[in-house]
């Protein structure tokens, strides 16, 4: 095998490697390579819409002897939302005059629906479905209905859960 120093070139490439490190050019970079280690930089950018939280069914409760009202209850939301919008339907489907109620709300809570809220203003037949829309910060919306009964045309009001 022939000694290092007649191979051709190889006092060329000699100097050369210790000039480089003797100046510091490339040190780092011949540093890193030699290590395989590097550091690297990645930004990711989400793009697309995000879907509502999900609005789990309420709770309807019979909470008031004289039937005047009655409590729905909501849980499960992952954050809470910025105002509740109420409107309620007959068996006819068509959903009349809504109404909001403003926060702050909680991911849980409950809300009071008596018998002679606006809401149910042209609802003419029962049971009446109440449709909820929550409204998020972000302008998102989620919906769920309950259903109740009402005591139509004898002017008292009452309401029940169905």
């Amino acid at each position: 095998m022939a000694r290092f120093r007649e191979i051709p070139g190889a006092a060329l490439a000699v100097g050369a490697f210790v000039l480089t490190v003797l100046l510091g050019v490339g040190g780092a970079s011949a540093s890193a390579l030699w290590q395989q280690s590097a550091t690297a930089t990645m930004t990711v950018t989400a793009s697309g819409t995000w879907s509502a939280p999900v609005f789990p069914t309420p709770v309807c409760s019979n909470v008031d002897t004289a039937n005047k009202y009655v409590s729905v209850a909501y849980s499960g939301f992952s954050e809470a939302p910025a105002k509740l919008t109420f409107s309620a339907a007959g068996t006819n489907g068509i959903y009349g005059t809504s109404t909001d109620m403003a926060g702050p709300f909680g991911t849980s809570g409950s809300v009071s629906i008596w018998g002679d809220s606006t809401i149910f203003s042209q609802v003419s037949t029962t049971p009446a479905t109440i449709k909820i829309v929550a409204t998020f910060s972000s302008g998102l919306q989620s919906t769920a209905t309950v259903k109740v009964n009402l005591e139509i045309g004898t002017g008292n009001k009452k309401i029940y859960c169905a």
